[in-house]
């Protein structure tokens, strides 16, 4: 079998496991790869695919390739304030959104552009120093400060949908914690539910935790080595 038809085959194992898991998608993540043939060999096999990019700069430089995919593309990496037009620009969704000021620049840039785009909330589960994201502690000031903002019109629901939420979690966890830290971010999405009804997405798991990610209630898994194998080096 040679290196396409290899990607093809772990693509469609990967497909028909998320398949037992309704509304669940699968999420490519394509950091260091950038060739038509290596993605389509993937994204061939379902057009509900989405394909996931981490860097800004990587994602400009494969820009023509990643416009001849019709499948839906997220931003899961860090964004710095700088780069949020870019990203607004190229995405239909930035995953990854930790604070309000990061929020009112997404709105603010995407009414400038006459742009919808969807954000997910960035929860820090695990409370990793080395990682970004909202403290499971603070997530309840933060979403009132979002109601607080978009009842006061500076967060126009014509410019961003809050749809999900994402998590990373911290390395070297034993099964169970990851099984723990998942079900929590659950529990919060439903709790969230009750206030912002759009955030029905909750983006976790890769390639080494997808199963247990879908097994606490994932909508999206993100996965890259599971599929192209090892990085390439940069």
């Amino acid at each position: 079998m040679n290196f396409f038809a290899d990607i093809t085959e772990r693509t469609k194992c990967i497909l028909k496991t998320i398949s037992d898991f309704p509304h669940a998608k699968l999420v490519l993540a394509t950091k260091t790869h950038s060739e038509f043939y290596v993605l389509n060999s993937a994204l061939c096999c379902d057009k509900n695919i989405i394909i996931a990019e981490n860097r800004i700069q990587e994602a400009e430089e494969k820009l023509e390739v990643l416009r001849k995919f019709p499948h839906k593309k997220h931003f899961i990496g860090t964004l710095q304030s700088n780069k949020v037009k870019k990203a607004v620009q190229m995405f239909d969704c930035i995953e990854t959104v930790d604070s309000l000021k990061l929020l009112l620049k997404i709105n603010r840039i995407a009414g400038e552009l006459g742009k919808n785009i969807e954000i997910f909330l960035n929860i820090n589960i695990s409370k990793d120093e080395n990682k970004s994201g909202i403290s499971p502690e603070q997530i309840d000031n933060f979403i009132l400060e979002v109601l607080t903002n978009i009842h006061s019109k500076n967060i126009n629901k014509n410019n961003v949908k809050i749809s999900g939420l994402f998590t990373i979690l911290k390395n070297n966890l034993s099964d169970e914690k990851k099984h723990e830290y998942y079900a929590e971010m659950k529990k919060i999405q439903i709790k969230l539910q009750k206030k912002i009804p759009s955030i029905t997405e909750l983006s976790m798991g890769m390639s080494g935790d997808y199963l247990i990610a879908l097994e606490e209630g994932a909508t999206l898994v993100r996965i890259g080595r599971g599929i192209f194998g090892e990085r390439k080096t940069l």
